[in-house]
């Protein structure tokens, strides 16, 4: 299992996300936020199934609340490095 690592824009986007729904609805900003950390848990074990950007950054979709996550993966860490609304120009 590989360690994950938070960059501090991701921590800083957590708070925006979590801020931001938290306007309307406290439980919901907890539970997307929670959401969101169980998909980066995943990461530390499987870190290569998801799609690839550049041959060490990755991203994976948050399926409930649909956020992209974009991660870097090294021999020993995941870095995440940004959490952001997923907008899929197909819908």
């Amino acid at each position: 299992m590989l360690k994950i690592l938070y960059s501090h824009k991701v921590k800083q986007d957590l708070k925006s996300i979590s801020d931001f729904i938290a306007q309307d609805s406290p439980i919901y900003s907890i539970k997307t936020v929670q959401s969101i950390q169980k998909t980066i848990a995943l990461l530390s074990e499987f870190p290569y199934i998801w799609k690839t950007i550049d041959w060490s950054i990755r991203e994976v979709i948050e399926t409930k609340y649909r956020y992209k996550i974009v991660y870097e993966v090294s021999k020993i860490a995941v870095t995440i490095l940004s959490v952001y609304k997923y907008q899929n120009t197909w819908e």
